[in-house]
């Protein structure tokens, strides 16, 4: 036995996936070694207690084990090797006798479909070579096949465990049917091994039930299962496809550190307690598309390494995805989210999320981290706008909002409607961009500035004393440049302009002021460069005024 199970752990910490031909195998393994004994045992001619050292064991029929249990006398039996099959189907009555066979070997089926047990069942360290069916059986006391191997079929569907039933490092070989099977008590099949098809569709699991550390290595089923009280699925295996559709936990459910290696399915579950996937690996699609998570959800430190599907889902309390890894698509079209924290998750370059028709009242996912993941919804956009500002992530709102009006901007036929768009993006960023105001605002004065200069339309009036003739002659040449100048002789006045070209500093100094609509007292435009002044004082009060109402919406916002 410990031989066998050095084996079955060797076979599982392989990651052995082919488990029909590693079944076979060990069947065949089986049967070898188990007609080597009988063989041994019929040489010998002894009939005595198994003996673990020298590996002997004592053989006995079926037929004796039934006919204590007809009798209802106690069945006690270890280390012995039972010859023949076991059929107490057709018993027609409960067996109140407590049945103990453990460490041996039952070299033929056990046959307890229907049968009514009201003392206690201990089958641990048993190797079944044949079937065992115990289709409808219903078990009053506690029940046992800790540590044992079934190599072909088991059969437990519709049965009913009434006391504690122990599973604890069992090694299936076979397919396995739990189907409306009914565990009233801790069940536990800690360390056990699913080496075929396992089936625990519509089963009812009472109490806490533990399928810690457990390995099922073919496709496994728990569709309309319901587990009422705490159900742990640590550190388990599912080498093949899962699912768990439908199926109803009223307790918290655990599912830590679990590694999915094909799809994982959860279609339609009900989660109405606490549950945490934290640390879980998804190989494959994860699907838990129209589950409804009535209780806090933990996804933190997962790994989906394909599709995360929770499109129309119900997260109705904080779902968490601290330190997520999504190496494929984050779906959550139409789900209804109450509080979904994204703290340092993390997205591969191909990634998308998709927020199409959500509803989400919470979401804590900064901007920086989901802008370049976020698939264009004009309704998702706005809502996470809304969202940031109620979170007071100012700048998380601005940036999304200044994204969904480029992203709008683009798809929109050129026409009039486009045509403002682009002017508010450019001027000011949809509102949302001050620097953007301020950029343009600097741009125009540097701009109007080299105009001015290169074209030399500044001119700068100098400071002499003249006499009043000579000023009369400066003032009938320039009359602009001189209004207003005094008629005194030997006091300095501006009375004559240069047509020298000015600084570029003083072209500069010119444009700024006319930006701001304001004239130098010694510079003045000439010729045509008098409209252009004009024109730089128009942008620049719609600049100027445009700069005041962003900035003071964001203030306000």
């Amino acid at each position: 036995m410990k031989l066998q199970t050095a084996l079955d752990k060797a076979y599982i910490q392989a990651g052995c996936r082919n488990s029909r031909s590693v079944v076979q195998i060990r069947t065949v393994v089986w049967c070898s070694l188990l007609l080597c004994l009988l063989m041994a045992s019929m040489a010998s001619g002894q009939d005595v207690g198994c003996n673990v050292s020298d590996g002997v064991c004592r053989i006995v029929s079926a037929a004796e084990i039934m006919g204590k249990i007809r009798a209802g006398e106690p069945v006690m039996y270890e280390n012995v090797f039972v010859s023949g099959d076991i059929n107490l189907s057709r018993i027609g009555k409960p067996v109140v006798s407590p049945i103990k066979i453990v460490n041996s070997t039952i070299n033929g089926s056990l046959n307890i479909n229907g049968v009514e047990f009201m003392g206690p069942l201990n089958l641990s360290g048993t190797v079944f070579s044949g079937d065992v069916a115990a289709r409808g059986a219903s078990f009053g006391s506690d029940v046992s096949f800790a540590g044992a191997h079934l190599l072909r079929v088991a059969e437990f569907t519709l049965t009913k465990f009434g006391g504690v039933a122990n599973f604890v490092g069992t090694n299936f070989h076979g397919p396995v049917s739990m189907g409306y099977a009914q565990f009233s008590k801790v069940g536990s099949f800690e360390g056990a091994a699913f080496w075929n098809c396992a089936d625990f569709s519509n089963a009812q699991f009472m109490d806490d039930t533990s399928f810690e550390r457990v390995h099922f290595l073919r496709s496994t089923s728990f569709e309309f299962a319901r587990f009422y009280q705490l159900i742990s699925f640590w550190r388990s295996v599912f080498h093949e496809e899962v699912s768990f559709a439908n199926s109803e936990f009223s307790g918290t459910a655990n599912f830590i550190s679990v590694s999915f290696d094909e799809n994982a399915i959860f279609m339609g579950s009900r989660f109405s307690h606490d549950v945490t996937f934290s640390a879980a690996q998804f190989s494959k699609s994860a699907v838990f598309g129209l589950a409804a998570f009535q209780g806090f959800s933990d996804f933190s430190s997962a790994l989906f390494k394909s599709v995360a599907f929770f499109g129309l889902a119900k997260l109705e309390d904080n779902t968490r995805f601290a330190n997520t890894t999504f190496d494929g698509d984050l779906v959550l079209t139409s789900s209804r989210i109450y509080s979904m924290q994204l703290e340092n998750a993390s997205f591969s370059d191909s990634s998308k999320i998709y927020l199409n028709e959500a509803d989400f009242t919470r979401m804590l996912a900064r901007w920086s981290l989901i802008k370049d993941h976020l698939v264009y919804d004009s309704a998702a956009y706005l809502a996470l706008v809304k969202n940031y500002k109620n979170m007071e992530w100012r700048d998380d709102a601005n940036d999304c909002y200044y994204q969904y009006r480029r992203i709008s901007q683009s798809s929109e036929p050129w026409g009039l409607e486009k045509m403002i768009d682009v002017i508010s993006w450019l001027s000011c960023g949809y509102g949302v961009k001050p620097s953007y105001t301020i950029f343009w605002s600097m741009f125009m004065i540097l701009l109007f500035g080299l105009v001015y200069w290169i074209g030399n339309g500044i001119r700068e009036i100098a400071w002499e004393n003249l006499s009043d003739e000579e000023v009369d002659g400066e003032q009938e040449k320039n009359p602009e440049a001189h209004e207003g100048d005094s008629d005194s002789v030997s006091e300095s006045r501006p009375v004559r302009s240069t047509e020298r070209r000015i600084p570029f500093s003083d072209s500069i100094f010119f444009s700024a002021m006319s930006f701001t609509a304001q004239s130098p007292a010694s510079l003045y435009p000439v010729g045509i460069y008098k409209h252009v002044s004009m024109i730089e004082g128009i942008l620049g009060w719609f600049l100027l005024g445009l700069f005041v109402v962003v900035l003071s919406g964001m203030l306000i916002r």
